[in-house]
């Protein structure tokens, strides 16, 4: 008997009809499978009636296929995906694109070929236009499903519908409840049942003016079902009270509806109370932790998905994801961590076994070892070889690691309840990894599949496939509470009021597309049997779910996010279209949440508090705490950090390096927190060399080239050419010298990445060395020019009032001289600027001007007289400087932006390649220098703050400095720095 009744929506597998189906199983003495849409209408069944066989068209086929004995390895859509990735990557051609584009490709071809099942056909069905895939279709269904037999869930029932028609099957009928129409897959399952002579029961819902409903009995007539007259009734049309209000963000939208229940809860039942989403994926999550915020129970079990745990996420990023390459300890570190957050150390012990392993590489040797055998096992996995291979490794690698025993250890000490939690919970994904890997490594085994290889990406994707769908259980459902559903499942609802969130245009109705390259023209040209998966179709389906909701409910609230901007708002579902002049807007807000007078809770009372005084509204009778928070913040935003009178008189100082004066200008709290508090950078992996290190080197080099040629002291024209020749070879030998300590300095640089950047410098010397011949030791105007001093300390008193003078110390990197004056060079690394309005004046360039005035002062006082007097047949008198100059590896034949000279160098040839973006003085003479760029009253400002102020006030801010995480500099403060000086 073939039969279609018609029923209330309310009555689907509802206790008296499942009663009647396990009479008539009693009475046949066979199974009845009893057929439902999804999961929670399977579950809902079974806590109403036991005995039933409850089950989905896909255990139909499962059904037929066993009892055909038909040995198969199950597979989903996903791990399809990742077989013809597999079979694209023995593809010769893989190389012509990146892995990405790859497995994009993948995706799309499976997904191609999955659609072209779904909708009942074979690959002699396929279009013309897809007959360029059809070598990998059909080597997919040669090797993976003829041979290896792993059916994705259209192959079990392609398979299933085309066994022999003459198949025993014991089974008393088939009643199918609670569809609104079925796909071309499931038409199928129907037709074979039917050609088997099977009894056929299915029960549509009664939802007036569902056309779905209609097409769905034309083609169950059409397969020889008949329509129970008996059962069709006048509908009875029930008026639903409706609101729609639309909110501006999903959180308010989520908190509103929450707000609205926990309201209607005082006077009615939670059970009368349901909830609808749209959108099940963007609102489940944070619909439940706002529920457990504001106390309202939902009827939701609390899972943790084994993916999420720190255990899987060890085992599957640190590990399997990992590219196999542990160079340094950078590349092993993300393993050492998640390892040792699964021991559930202390915080502290935690922290020092971190920080020993990141400063010096020091583990202790239990965790060594079990390091080791993690890093062997990712070193040592073959790129490609069987998956029983990979999963035998795996399971044996899990099983002797130690984490059970310190799980068992720590459980056995510890007295936390929350980190006991933690330990069950880690220990139950190591367990659930356990179990899955032996339960793969027995189907495979069962299905003879002993030899089944594929690369390791791929099993890795497919292992981490088969985790995805694992969770676990921390909290059952509560007994009382209100009811999530989708528009699938909600006809399970009892109550009377529902709340639909989510209502947005392209959510519901959400757009309908055919899977991979399929386009729904394409279907016009094909024989579909049953059912084709058309926009149409696919709308009369939604149409028919939001009716449904009048059938279920008195009262309907409908919510949607329109956003905050009202010039651009985000649009409602057109369903929604006929209440469109009643739309509370933007009902749902923070600014109208927070200007209720009720507060649900303590927090929600000091949450409404703190968003009034945010707003510069006076409030009194603040709360203690939100008192102090008030005032710390407007400590914070001040950047006010000023140290007490003992502090100031304790870290005040006479004698500074010119080098700090310069630092504390360009950020005094960077200045108090790197030279007063000594407080590290954090120690990162280097990806470029240290700039100190480099520095350092390069003025080594230099020092010890000219030491070495025997340079110091002489004139330009003692530069020969012997020394012309042989200058070059002993600059190479100096740095090849000096590139070992940078070497040893950076072990976390691969030998490519050091190798690359010893090129660079050592171009870069190169270049400066045709620098210095060019601008020194081979330019006629400057034959008498000597090369004086290299790398002189040098100390300057500063008499900044009639009670003050400081000593400033420094290092001039060169110092050249001649009869009529001396010049001052300073070697740089990187690229370097001399502006004395925007960075001398505000004190962020101190060194050349003050080693100006020092050496000045020491040529005036005697100080280099026995040296002079070696180097010049008659002692030079009233010696002022020419001019100073940055010298940058990077450019160092430049003399523009970079340096300073009196104004006679700045004619046609000059001596000194002097360009005209230099700075042109009139004079250098020391104290016309300090008294026209206010120096003295600038350095006293520098030299008075250094002991006491630290406040957050940058003249100069840099993107990458080390203290950015703890600095909370704003922008208004940076552009305020920067524009002081200007």
């Amino acid at each position: 008997m073939l039969v279609v009744k018609y029923s209330d929506l309310k009555d689907v597998a509802k206790t008296d009809r499942l009663t009647k189906s396990f009479q008539r199983q009693k009475e046949v003495g066979k199974p009845i499978y009893y057929i439902l849409p999804s999961n929670k209408w399977l579950q809902a069944a079974r806590k109403r009636k036991a005995g039933m066989a409850f089950k989905t068209f896909d255990d139909l086929a499962d059904l037929l296929l066993k009892k055909a004995n038909i040995k198969y390895f199950p597979v989903s859509e996903s791990e399809r995906t990742i077989f013809f990735q597999e079979l694209m990557s023995n593809d010769k051609n893989r190389f012509l694109n990146n892995p990405q584009e790859l497995r994009h490709k993948a995706k799309a071809i499976a997904e191609t070929y999955g659609q072209l099942k779904r909708i009942g056909l074979t690959l002699e069905n396929l279009p013309t236009q897809f007959r360029q895939m059809e070598p990998i279709f059909r080597e997919y269904e040669t090797e993976w499903v003829k041979k290896k037999r792993l059916l994705d869930p259209e192959h079990r029932i392609h398979e299933a519908v085309s066994l022999p028609m003459n198949q025993e099957l014991n089974l008393g009928g088939i009643v199918i409840d609670g569809y609104l129409d079925f796909s071309t897959l499931q038409y199928m399952v129907i037709a074979y049942f039917v050609s088997l002579g099977i009894d056929i029961t299915v029960y549509l819902p009664r939802i007036q003016g569902a056309e779905i409903v209609e097409g769905t009995e034309k083609q169950l007539k059409k397969l020889g079902f008949t329509v129970d007259k008996e059962e069709i009734r006048q509908i009875m049309i029930t008026k639903s009270n409706v609101e729609v209000k639309s909110a501006t963000t999903m959180e308010e939208e989520i908190y509103g509806v929450l707000h609205e229940i926990s309201e209607k809860s005082q006077v009615t039942p939670l059970t009368d109370i349901g909830i609808v989403l749209a959108d099940e994926s963007g609102y489940q999550e944070k619909l439940i932790k706002a529920a457990e915020k504001k106390q309202i129970p939902l009827k939701v079990p609390v899972k943790k998905k084994v993916k999420d745990t720190q255990f899987i996420q060890f085992i599957y990023k640190s590990l399997l994801k990992h590219n196999g390459r542990f160079i340094n300890r950078w590349d092993t570190l993300d393993l050492v961590d998640t390892m040792l957050r699964l021991h559930f150390y202390k915080s502290i012990n935690y922290m020092n076994k971190k920080k020993n392993y990141i400063e010096i590489g020091f583990l202790p040797e239990d965790e060594k070892k079990q390091v080791e055998a993690f890093i062997n096992f990712r070193k040592t996995i073959p790129k490609k070889t069987s998956v029983i291979t990979y999963l035998s490794s795996l399971k044996e690698l899990l099983v002797n690691s130690d984490f059970t025993c310190s799980w068992k250890k720590q459980i056995l000490e510890e007295k936390n309840t929350e980190k006991l939690l933690q330990i069950r919970l880690e220990w139950k994904a190591y367990d659930y990894l356990v179990m899955l890997v032996t339960r793969k490594i027995e189907m495979l085994k069962q299905q003879g599949l002993e030899d089944l290889q594929v690369h390791y990406h791929i099993f890795v994707d497919w292992l981490y496939e088969g985790i995805q769908g694992g969770s676990i259980f921390v909290e059952r459902t509560p007994v009382t509470g209100i009811q999530l559903y989708s528009f699938r499942d909600v006809g399970l609802f009892e109550g009377k009021s529902l709340y639909v969130l989510g209502m947005n245009e392209g959510t519901f109705p959400k757009g309908h597309k055919l899977s991979g390259y399929f386009q729904e023209s394409d279907l016009k040209n094909l024989p579909v049997p049953y059912a084709s998966p058309t926009k149409k179709l696919f709308r009369q389906k939604d149409d028919t779910f939001f009716k449904q909701l009048f059938e279920l409910a008195d009262e309907l609230s409908f919510s949607y996010v329109v956003g905050v901007d009202p010039h651009n708002p985000i649009l409602p579902s057109g369903y929604l279209e006929a209440w469109k002049d009643q739309i509370q807007d933007r009902k749902y807000s923070a600014a109208n949440r927070y200007t209720e007078k009720v507060s649900d809770s303590q927090n929600d009372y000091e949450e409404k508090m703190a968003y009034h005084v945010g707003v510069g509204k006076l409030v009194h009778h603040l709360p203690e705490s939100l008192e102090r928070m008030v005032a710390k913040l407007s400590e914070l935003e001040g950047g006010i950090e000023k140290v007490s009178p003992y502090w100031e008189e304790r870290l005040k100082r006479d004698k500074l390096s010119v080098t700090m004066l310069e630092s504390y200008a360009m950020c005094p709290f960077k200045y108090a927190l790197e030279r007063i508090l000594k407080i590290k950078e954090p120690v990162e992996k280097q990806t470029i060399l240290d700039f100190r290190d480099v520095g350092s080197m390069l003025h080594d080099i230099i020092e010890k080239f000219y030491k070495q040629l025997n340079l110091i002291g002489k004139p330009f024209s003692a530069f020969t050419e012997e020394m012309k020749e042989t200058a070059e070879t002993f600059l190479l030998d100096i740095f090849e010298e000096e590139w070992s300590i940078v070497e040893a300095n950076h072990l976390d640089f691969s030998k490519l990445q050091l190798s690359i950047e010893k090129e660079e410098w050592l171009k870069k010397l190169k270049k400066w060395w045709l620098a210095e011949r060019h601008h020194f030791w081979e330019n006629k105007q400057l034959q008498s020019m000597h090369l004086f001093r290299l790398e002189e300390a040098v100390e300057l008193d500063i008499k900044l009032d009639d009670d003050t003078t400081i000593t400033m110390s420094g290092k001039v990197d060169r110092v050249d001289i001649d009869d009529h004056g001396f010049v001052i060079y300073d070697y740089k690394s990187g690229f370097a600027s001399l502006n004395f309005m925007k960075e001398v004046r505000p004190g962020l360039k101190l060194q050349l001007p003050l080693y100006l005035v020092a050496m000045e002062k020491r040529l005036a006082n005697g100080h280099y007289q026995i040296d002079l007097t070696e180097c010049f047949e008659s002692l030079p008198e009233n010696l002022t400087a020419h001019g100073a100059s940055y010298i940058s590896l990077r450019e160092p034949l430049k003399r523009a932006g970079n340096s300073v000279w009196r104004e006679e160098h700045f004619r046609k040839n000059s001596p000194f390649s002097v360009n005209s973006y230099a700075t042109k003085e009139e004079t250098l003479e020391a104290e016309a220098l300090l008294a026209k760029y206010e120096l003295k009253q600038r350095i006293k400002e520098l030299w008075q703050g250094s002991s006491h102020d630290f406040s957050v006030r940058p003249l100069k801010c840099i993107s990458s400095c080390a203290y950015r995480p703890v600095c909370r500099v704003t922008q208004d403060q940076i552009e305020e720095g920067e524009g002081e000086f200007k």
